[in-house]
């Protein structure tokens, strides 16, 4: 879900970091404590804490492919928050992570997003080419067709993107993640009616997919369609709480929340929720802004 588009150097090493940091799913019932301490230190603002914990974590769990995949989270982060200077050395370190991680586990998806995303946007110097990410995909491909079209759409735009992201949900209908994906290509493009369409299916398939559920309240929150729908799936992702996967944000899911709250006129119900969602990621900026405007009032 980032775009790609042409970067300066300086603006492409900070994107890198930025998509590095981003967190695929692993079940919460697969991971070792030391493990899961790097996922709940991710949660907070700053990464030396990440990074200390998934130091930790590879000790302990040297041929754990779910702690160096944390690990390369954790060193992302690190590189989005330094100098430009010491930029490359943290996203080495972010890929080799990766690499470790897919080496453990040749199916682990989130290692293998990494390292494409890693290839597709890093400068050459650093160890960046398209080459390296096709080759990554091709690889991928062969062992799961649709993890295959799911990581090719996922470095294109427009509708190739929309040609591989569909092929992926057509071999993985059930992959939340695959047609996640696709809704926020659809909902990019302004194809909100073909956006809601697929989530539509989606939520037919598996009414209680988390994924599912935060997207329609998210498009309901930034479309301004279907909201009581949307409102009535943000409060079944936040009834969850801790038992939502890693990349379904409860902090995100109350800030949408409030949003949709705000244009009801629940004012009170909306400042809790804006405040809620500071409160779990004190990172996220709009919903900060969202708490000190309304709090004004």
């Amino acid at each position: 879900m980032h775009d790609r588009t042409r970067f300066t150097h300086a603006a492409r090493c900070t994107a890198l970091a930025l998509t590095l940091a981003i967190a695929t799913a692993v079940p919460a019932a697969a991971r070792e404590p030391a493990v899961d301490a790097v996922r709940l230190a991710l949660q907070q603002p700053k990464a030396e804490a990440a990074v200390a914990a998934a130091e930790r974590a590879v000790a302990a769990h040297p041929k754990s492919a779910d702690a160096w995949y944390y690990a390369g989270q954790a060193y992302g982060k690190m590189a989005m928050q330094v100098g430009m200077l010491s930029k490359p050395g943290w996203a080495s370190k972010t890929r080799d992570a990766f690499q470790k991680a897919a080496q453990l586990n040749p199916d682990h998806l989130g290692a293998r997003e990494g390292l494409v995303q890693f290839y597709s946007m890093a400068p050459g110097f650093m160890g960046g080419g398209k080459d390296k990410a096709a080759a990554e995909i091709a690889s991928l491909a062969q062992r799961n067709p649709a993890a295959g079209h799911y990581l090719r759409g996922a470095t294109l735009e427009g509708d190739a993107a929309e040609r591989e992201l569909r092929a992926a949900v057509k071999l993985a209908p059930d992959e939340a993640r695959y047609r996640r994906t696709l809704v926020a290509t659809l909902e990019r493009n302004k194809r909100l009616s073909d956006a809601l369409s697929v989530l539509d299916a989606g939520l037919a398939r598996a009414p209680d997919e988390p994924r599912l559920l935060y997207m329609l309240g998210r498009h309901a929150a930034m479309h301004g369609q279907r909201a009581d729908e949307g409102l009535a799936a943000l409060d079944r992702v936040i009834t969850r709480g801790s038992a939502l996967p890693d990349d379904v944000p409860l902090a995100g899911a109350h800030w949408r929340r409030g949003q949709l709250r705000e244009k009801r006129g629940q004012k009170a119900e909306a400042l809790a929720d804006y405040r809620r969602a500071v409160a779990l990621n004190p990172g996220l900026d709009d919903a900060k802004k969202d708490a000190a405007r309304l709090g004004a009032r």
